[in-house]
């Protein structure tokens, strides 16, 4: 039977093991607090993926290969990325947007405001020329759904993947079907995510279970909390990517290797061969024919005088040639003075258009566009020229009546000069020589009469003719 104080023994041990083992107990959950960063205050971001093969729940989350969080949701989602056309990869980075994911490019929502935009993709190359009609690259030569894709458009939107050829309306689509992963991350991490930050899908070595990694930013403005990054690529879809460009490539070799197999059998032609020995044999005659100046050909080129002319006509161009750009060069600093002179008119004309505008000018001319008192007269002025106009035209129209009832009257025989202009015999007597006569014996007298009048110093005066009355 124990003693009492073999009892006290085993208590103490069982104390001691009690408290080494709450102990053990407490340490080990102080040190999964710890690694699992339960005191760190959290945030929370999130990435659309095309792809996230092996993403779910409680996947880890890393910041350059250092664990920061993990998944705490996965969700399917319908998603219109706005953008601005203007700016979207276009530019250097002071005003340069990145705001479509790197494989979509930004396409104008609405023709008149170019800076309204959104994400969209191309669709992949059906194989068939007949499904795709050509442009230029110019405003238009596409529908509202359709974007041209040319060279340009390969050089700004690099790794937008196409394969058809350049010059082409292809089909876009807007509507990103992307699955949104929601990551719960430490906040403390966010002064290393920037905007230009990429998560991406990776695994934790060869045979590793999948992860999120997220890219060290190294632009100057820190992502928010709750914001959105951009993804890049996961390496399944780069390989699928490859595979595609792969096969085009072998594609492309197989048709090349067909062209030369075909023309090989050409090359192996009897008749092919004999068409090159004949031509050979013509070009042997020709450069005889050349040597030793026979021909037409030969006698051209081995006659000294030819040989003259065509060196004096080489240089007679090269005359015309250097004249030419000297007249150009003269027309062009001629212009280039003339444009000059025509800036500083036009300059000079706008600025005396702004001084006669200024109310507080003090020219003639802006005086009397500014006078009100001016204006008021020269109103006055207009009515009165109306005024006149008005009469004179009712006056016209009154002597125009009047000579019409005169014709009238001379056409009808009626009045004195009318029976006078009708009347034969009037002009008969004006006509006959004895009439003609007695007229001029009468003025011969008269001329007399004033003469001794004159003489005698008795001017006779002669009254003057009316005035005409001033028309209206």
């Amino acid at each position: 039977m124990a003693t009492r104080e073999q009892q006290r023994r085993v208590n103490s041990l069982v104390a001691v093991f009690l408290v080494a083992f709450g102990g053990l107990m407490v340490a080990s959950m102080l040190l999964i607090v710890i690694t699992e960063g339960l005191l760190t205050t959290k945030t929370i971001l999130v990435a659309d993926f095309r792809k996230a093969n092996g993403i779910s729940r409680a996947s880890p989350v890393q910041l350059a290969g250092n664990k920061i969080g993990k998944v705490i949701d996965v969700e399917f989602v319908t998603e219109d990325y706005p953008c601005d056309p203007r700016s979207e990869d276009l530019g250097r980075m002071g005003g340069r947007t990145n705001s479509c994911e790197p494989w979509m490019f930004c396409a104008a929502t609405d023709p008149l405001d170019l800076s309204i935009g959104e994400c969209a993709e191309l669709e992949g190359y059906s194989g068939n020329a007949k499904d795709y009609s050509g442009c230029d690259g110019g405003p238009g030569s596409c529908p509202g759904e359709q974007v041209c894709v040319t060279k340009a458009f390969h050089h700004r939107y690099r790794e937008v993947r196409w394969s058809g050829p350049a010059g082409w309306c292809v089909d876009i689509n807007r509507d990103s079907q992307r699955l949104r992963v929601k990551m719960e991350i430490d906040e403390d991490s966010l002064q290393y995510i920037k905007t230009d930050s990429r998560a991406s899908v990776v695994t934790n070595g060869i045979l590793g279970d999948p992860l999120i990694n997220i890219s060290v930013g190294y632009g100057s403005e820190p992502v928010a909390p709750g914001d959105r990054l951009q993804t890049e690529s996961s390496l399944s879809e780069e390989l699928v990517a490859l595979k595609d460009e792969f096969e085009r490539l072998t594609d492309d070799v197989e048709r090349g290797l067909i062209g030369v197999s075909a023309l090989t059998e050409i090359l192996e032609d009897e008749r092919t061969k004999s068409d090159f020995e004949d031509i050979k044999a013509n070009i042997a005659a020709i450069d005889e024919q050349i040597t030793t100046a026979r021909g037409l050909v030969g006698a051209v080129l081995n006659d000294p005088d030819t040989r003259g002319e065509m060196s004096k006509t080489l240089r007679d161009t090269r005359d015309a040639v250097e004249g030419a750009k000297d007249q150009y060069s003269k027309l062009e600093r001629d212009t280039k003075q003339t444009l000059a002179r025509v800036e500083k008119a036009a300059d000079t004309v706008e600025n005396l258009g702004a001084k006669i505008q200024d109310p507080n000018t003090r020219s003639l001319v802006g005086v009397l566009l500014h006078d009100d008192q001016v204006e008021r007269n020269a109103g006055r002025l207009g009515d009165g020229t109306k005024e006149a106009i008005g009469a004179g035209r009712e006056a016209l129209a009154d002597i125009d009546a009047a000579l019409g009832e005169v014709m009238m009257a001379i056409d009808n025989r009626e009045g004195s000069l009318g029976r006078a202009i009708r009347d034969p015999k009037v002009l008969y007597d004006i006509k006959d020589p004895a009439t003609l006569r007695r007229v001029n014996v009468v003025k011969r007298l008269i001329r007399v009469v004033l003469d001794t009048e004159e003489l005698l110093g008795n001017p006779v005066r002669v009254p003057e003719p009316a005035a005409p009355e001033p028309a209206l």
